[in-house]
């Protein structure tokens, strides 16, 4: 009588014979057993085994230990029929018969989705569903733990979501959304930023009468999206909650089709980038303004030009109007609103340069931050292209003069422009031929208007004279207005007349503004709102003012003002009621630079010098601590030298970044405020804290930022080193040499700077015998040789650095050297050393399962094969290297590889493989907006016709 079998693994690992457990035997072997089972009849080697079992540093008897454990498995394996363990040169096989899969819940697993996706019977393709989802226990392989289990552990995880998705969406079709609620909550807070999941807790809230709670979903997604990667969300689940809004029949589930699902192992199409809609919220209330409204309105006429300036002096509403406008005229842009606060008379930082808000729209408008172009002027051109014949609205706020404007403006009279600015902008006025908006002051009813609209009519018909002193003490200013009514709503047993009287009194004029036309008492007002704030309220509304941001995150307040995030949260809304801080975006707040000036004159009246020093060390310590954490996340194998001394002094707890998405994230918000932070820093005498955000800065930018803000930033490095006092300063500023020289070369830097840097940092890494250091300056110069084709530079610094890195045992950037040393052999045509360097280097990645290493040398080998004639090799390591960045995400070196694919089918003359992997990479080259590749790829396309 055959023997009943069943084998686990979605759970606890377990092996049961006629219902009785098998003894699988210790750790080690169980080790062995998933590390046969996850690749039934497929040859395992014996060293991929050893990784499995014993991860890339196995002891020295690993080998033996292996042989043991295989043969204890075969003996426990002895009595089940279809499954057994062969030895085969190199390895070994779990074999299984065509009925043994059925006794493996994975392979079981597998099948049974495999057949829901292809039934053509919903309830049929249903149960079986649930059938397969019944198997899981808990995660896979039960209390395993190692490098390798985890990651396919996870591979695993992702296919059982994904299947739970299928379910999802076949209960939805068949209108069984009531059954899902409860499973579909659990999931979406598990994973958050699921957009087809939280799309399938919308319909189903929905369906289910709970409409208001579905749109709380999607604003929920939409915040996390904006705060955690700077992005929308997706065009289908816009398109979802656009249904949703406006109650669709189409949402109800007899009119939802029942198609069948997709083939989950087909590669998804990349989703088109979100509509740009950068628009801050508009003001609730604008008074008056039609005339000027009308104006805007008549931009959109035929023949008008597109470009518009709003001007007048500081808190007239410029900003106000301009958002009313937008907001109330959405449906004229339907490619996307574009804007950017570039803070033209901000008091505390220099205005935001033309190159850093283009690259801003270019994130905004999809492309990949690895495809931003690196040089200013291609940057503008780039922007042109995208939003050439594009109908969208692009609002450049708070400019100070036409330069910083105009190359913002496109090309294309299908964009409308508006710029709000102080100036009047007269460069632009005389080669652009824009139109100009000059807003006055309100009127005097229009005032009152206002007024009356935030503190109510029977309180304004109340006290008409003091109202009048009011408006006349407000200068009819909307600002001095919004903020005197907010003070007057915050006290509604004040008598408005005393409230008049404070205005009387106070000075007529703020002084430190120089606009030259600002006579009016904002002064007074907001000498009357401050004294009204809660003494906690004040002070932050101080430091803030003190501080050189122009907009801040909670995190980084409450690290300026030494309180929780929930007490400074609470604070920002009490500034927040009384119109003295703003919110543009969910999580950030700024100050009106107007507000600023006044705060920071009743800062230096009120508070200590040692009270605002310490805050804003404070909030440079933030900065350090957040910007070292990303560094690390960004580049882990990036390290300090031993000779840094790290600060031990507990302040401010960096930001909460738990991976390289929210590192990312992190420091592109951030960016511009950064070099302000070490402005700061240097102002106050925080020469160390500069090197060092000067440091762990330099990955971003060298990856994603302009080039010139790159070698800026390395320069400011060097300068804060030259300051440093103490043992290590001398490895400081060696550090600081090589950053800026490896700066300069990105930059194209040909001459001899470049060379001096790297001179005076490896001679003090000689002198301190700092050998990792010394390696990693002899990388810089290998790639100054290439970079000028020295070939008797390159080749003798990587193979100095090779040394050294083998002499400090550092066997990641050992192996990154290898490949090095392969490429630079082969860039001066010494192809089969370069192959055999980058050969060792992928053996050594592999063992160390160092992914990116490992896709760098396959990429390098079949550049090496291409160029050496071996294109068959060539196609073979391509092919390689094609699923390792995909696992990476890695789309911008995917695309590299299936052009270099493309170029080794061709020298087979094969061009139908050659045209396939070349319309792939043209797909890719288009989503990340590279130009220059995507026109070469068309020509060569175009030839193969």
């Amino acid at each position: 009588m055959a023997l009943t079998v069943e084998i686990s693994v979605l759970g606890d690992i377990e092996m049961r014979i006629d219902g009785r457990p098998v003894d699988l035997g210790h750790m080690r072997r169980q080790f062995v057993f998933v590390g046969l089972l996850v690749d039934a009849d497929r040859l395992v080697t014996v060293d991929q085994l050893i990784d499995r079992v014993w991860g890339p540093r196995p002891p020295d008897g690993a080998r033996s230990s292996l042989y043991s454990y295989v043969s204890r498995l075969r003996s426990a394996l002895g009595a089940v029929d279809g499954i057994t363990v062969d030895r085969r040169p190199g390895g070994y096989i779990l074999k299984l018969d065509d009925d043994a899969t059925s006794v493996i819940d994975l392979y079981r697993f597998r099948e049974i989705v495999a057949r829901a996706r292809n039934s053509a019977n919903g309830e049929s393709a249903l149960a079986l569903f649930e059938e397969a989802l019944g198997l899981w226990r808990a995660d896979a392989f039960g209390t395993l733990d190692s490098t390798w289990v985890n990651e396919f552990r996870e591979r695993l995880r992702l296919e059982r979501f994904r299947a739970e998705l299928d379910r999802n969406d076949l209960l939805l079709r068949h209108g069984r959304q009531a059954e899902l609620l409860g499973d579909l909550s659990d999931l979406a807070q598990r994973h958050p930023l699921d957009e087809r999941l939280v799309g399938q807790l919308m319909l189903t809230l929905y369906r289910e009468g709970r409409a208001a709670q579905a749109l709380e979903h999607y604003e929920r997604i939409r915040r996390m999206l904006s705060e955690a990667m700077g992005t929308d969300p997706g065009a289908e689940l816009k398109e979802l909650h656009r249904k949703i809004l406006h109650a669709d029949p189409a949402l109800d589930a007899h009119d939802v089709s029942d198609a069948s699902a997709p083939d989950p192992d087909a590669r998804p199409a990349p989703a088109p980038p979100p509509l740009p809609m950068q628009l801050p919220p508009p003001p609730p209330l604008l008074a008056g303004r039609r005339r000027e409204m009308a104006f805007l309105d008549d931009t959109q006429a035929p023949g008008a030009l597109p470009v518009t300036v709003v001007c007048g002096l500081g808190g007239v509403g410029k900003t106000s109007l301009a958002l009313r406008w937008a907001h109330d005229n959405l449906d004229r842009f339907p490619d996307g609103q574009l804007y950017v606060n570039l803070h033209g008379f901000a008091p505390s930082a220099p205005a935001t340069k033309p190159q850093t808000a283009v690259h801003d729209f270019l994130t905004a408008l999809g492309v990949d931050q690895q495809a931003v172009p690196s040089s200013a002027e291609a940057r503008f051109g780039l922007y042109r292209s995208i939003v050439a014949h594009k109908r969208m609205l692009i609002l450049l706020d708070n400019a100070r003069d036409a330069e910083q404007v105009r190359p913002l403006i496109p090309g294309s009279a299908s964009c409308t422009v508006v710029v709000t600015s102080r100036e009047r902008l007269s460069g632009l006025l005389t080669t652009g031929g824009v139109r100009v908006v000059a807003l006055d002051p309100l009127t005097s009813a229009e005032a009152r208007q206002l007024l009356t609209a935030r503190v109510g009519e029977r309180r304004v018909a109340r006290e008409p004279e003091a109202v009048d002193t009011i408006v006349a003490g407000c200068g009819r200013l909307p600002l001095a207005l919004s903020i005197t009514a907010a003070h007057a709503a915050g006290s509604p047993h004040l008598p408005l007349a005393e409230l008049a009287s404070e205005l009387r009194e106070a000075e007529s004029t703020l002084d430190a503004l120089d606009t030259g036309d600002f006579a009016t008492s904002l002064r007074s007002v907001l000498d009357a709102s401050y004294r009204a704030l809660p003494e906690p309220a004040a002070r932050l509304l101080g430091l803030l003012s003190a501080a050189p941001a122009q907009d801040m995150g909670v995190p980084a307040a409450a690290a300026l003002a030494g309180l929780t995030p929930a007490r400074t949260r609470q604070l920002l809304r009490t500034l927040g009621s009384a119109h003295l801080v703003e919110q543009p975006m969910p999580g950030r707040y700024q100050l009106h630079d107007l507000v600023r000036l006044h705060g920071r004159e009743r800062t230096e009246q009120d508070r200590s010098e040692e009270e605002r020093r310490e805050g804003l060390s404070a909030l440079v310590d933030f900065f350090v601590r957040t910007a070292a954490l990303g560094k690390h996340l960004l580049a882990p194998q990036e390290i300090l030298s031993d000779a840094v001394v790290e600060p031990t002094e507990e302040r401010a707890t960096a930001y909460g970044l738990t991976g390289e998405a929210d590192a990312l994230a992190w420091f592109t918000t951030e960016r511009s405020l950064l070099p302000a932070v070490m402005r700061l820093a240097q102002d106050l005498g925080l020469h160390r804290e500069v090197w060092r955000l000067a440091w762990d800065t330099h990955t971003f930018l060298r990856r994603w930022g302009d080039v010139d803000d790159f070698v800026g930033n390395r320069r400011v490095g060097l300068d804060a080193a030259t300051r440093v006092e103490g043992p290590d300063a001398p490895t400081l500023r060696a550090m600081a040499h090589r950053g800026l020289a490896t700066a300069l070369i990105q930059a194209d830097h040909r001459g001899e700077e470049p060379l001096e840097h790297l001179a005076r940092a490896v001679a003090q890494f000689e002198e301190s015998g700092d050998l990792l250091n010394q390696a990693h300056t002899h990388q810089i110069y290998t790639r100054f040789g290439l970079h000028i084709r020295d070939e008797e530079m390159a080749l003798e610094n990587a193979e100095r650095s090779l040394e050294l890195y083998r002499r400090v045992g550092n066997a990641t950037w050992e192996t990154s050297a290898l490949n090095n040393l392969g490429w630079t052999l082969a860039q001066f045509g010494h192809y089969e050393s370069a192959r055999s360097h980058c050969q060792d280097a992928l053996k050594a990645s592999r063992d160390l399962g160092y992914k990116v290493g490992e896709a760098a040398c396959l990429d390098s080998l079949g550049y090496i094969a291409t160029r050496a004639g071996r294109h068959e090799e060539a196609v073979e390591h391509y092919h390689e290297s094609l699923p390792v960045h995909r696992v990476l995400r890695d789309s911008y070196e995917e695309a590299n590889t299936l052009s270099g694919l493309a170029k080794a089918h061709l020298a087979l003359g094969e061009p139908g493989p050659a045209r396939e992997a070349w319309t792939q990479a043209l797909k890719l080259y288009r989503e990340q907006h590279r130009t220059e590749q995507v026109l070469e790829i068309e020509e060569r396309l175009r030839e193969l016709r």
